[in-house]
């Protein structure tokens, strides 16, 4: 079969990139249509297409929307494909407005995204200080913005859920998406957004420490924090508490006695950094939308043998890790946990070994790829 994977992002995308070797793995020629810039490396696809997304586009105002359409529709004609791969909710609302049999790779749950960016858009536009009559035009703007997103969002998955074969990252979201259809269920399909098993096989046994340290790898601005990924206060616990040493990966760089940021890392210095530490966190303070969420970071933490410690409403990591993973509630709660941790170094390090053989075995791409396979069967 001839595929397309269309995405409203752009390459690299690793997600993206890992359903086509599966597609390709599987004797099927694999395209890609999406934004388009000088590290759209890959060769996993035959042949890559531009297609001109923006903000405007994806949140379906009309005049954009309808541009980006035509776009699509020529790029279909040029590729003639069997199946289009639709990767996030503004391609695969193309893709059901121009008919074309295609699946739904729901790479968020775009009604919960919606509600969480309006969140965002609210408490970021109280640090700006406008006046007048750009204050009130500023507002009016966010206001159409917050109110779009939501309400095209929502009804756009809650249509394209019930209708077509959809593939999801967790059971949590797969849960709530089955509840949208009517009729049969089996056309949900979960793929977790795992490594493949050649990205693994870098990892060696981890090594036992000294010294606890900890580390956090996220992409999020120290000045500007998403409400559901807020860290605030976390350098502050480590260096007032007796509970080791933290690194932030992503940050810009600094360094004190306890803490250090390493500014951003590409994918092998990043986990070479991360095997420095013991403990790999997902602090972030509770939050309504945490349920549905499921970081691939506690994923790539387990295979580079760190034992994992997240808050307790992760619901999602959780349950993907069994018993290889420590709950907190609160910072308190975290360094209380950290301060308990310290004293048995030896305990720690049976824990890393136990959730990196886990990590082998359970949490690669390969073990889930044959959804996308059902999922193409399914159209």
């Amino acid at each position: 079969m001839r595929i397309l994977h269309l995405s409203d992002d752009g390459l690299p995308d690793w997600r993206v990139e890992k359903s086509a070797l599966t597609g390709k793995k599987n004797g099927h020629d694999v395209f890609f249509g999406g934004r388009l810039n000088s590290n759209s490396h890959s060769t996993a696809f035959s042949e890559k297409y531009p297609v001109k997304w923006n903000a405007a586009a994806m949140i379906g105002i009309p005049y954009y929307y309808h541009g980006v359409k035509k776009q699509i529709e020529r790029l279909v004609k040029l590729v003639r494909p069997d199946i289009v791969h639709s990767h996030n909710i503004g391609s695969a609302k193309v893709s059901h407005d121009l008919g074309l049999p295609f699946v739904f790779d729901d790479h968020e749950y775009f009604r919960m995204l919606s509600l969480v960016n309006a969140e965002n858009l609210k408490i970021h536009d109280s640090t700006y200080q406008y006046s007048g009559i750009g204050s009130i035009i500023h507002r009016i703007k966010l206001g159409f913005i917050s109110h779009r997103s939501v309400s095209n969002w929502t009804s756009w998955e809650r249509d394209l859920v019930s209708s077509v074969p959809t593939i999801t990252v967790s059971e949590q979201i797969a849960h709530d998406f089955r509840k949208m259809r009517a009729g049969s269920t089996k056309d949900i399909f979960v793929i977790p957004n795992f490594p493949l098993q050649v990205e693994t096989t870098e990892f060696s046994e981890p090594q036992p420490h000294e010294k606890l340290s900890c580390v956090y790898a996220g992409g999020d601005s120290k000045y500007k924090q998403a409400t559901n990924r807020d860290i605030c206060g976390l350098p502050n616990l480590f260096m007032s508490r007796d509970i080791g040493n933290l690194t932030i990966i992503g940050w810009k760089e600094e360094t004190s006695e306890k803490f250090k940021a390493t500014g951003f890392l590409p994918r092998e210095k990043m986990f070479y950094e991360m095997i420095q530490n013991s403990i790999g966190l997902i602090p972030w303070k509770k939050h309504w939308s945490h349920p549905f969420l499921n970081p691939n970071k506690a994923y790539e933490y387990a295979h580079a043998g760190l034992s994992i410690m997240v808050t307790s409403d992760l619901r999602s990591v959780i349950h993907t890790l069994e018993d290889n993973c420590l709950t907190f509630e609160d910072y308190d709660d975290l360094a209380l946990k950290l301060q308990n941790i310290k004293t048995n170094m030896d305990g720690l390090y049976k824990k890393r070994l136990n959730i990196f053989n886990y990590a082998r075995s359970n949490l690669i791409w390969e073990k889930y790829e044959r959804n996308i396979i059902s999922a193409y069967n399914s159209v």
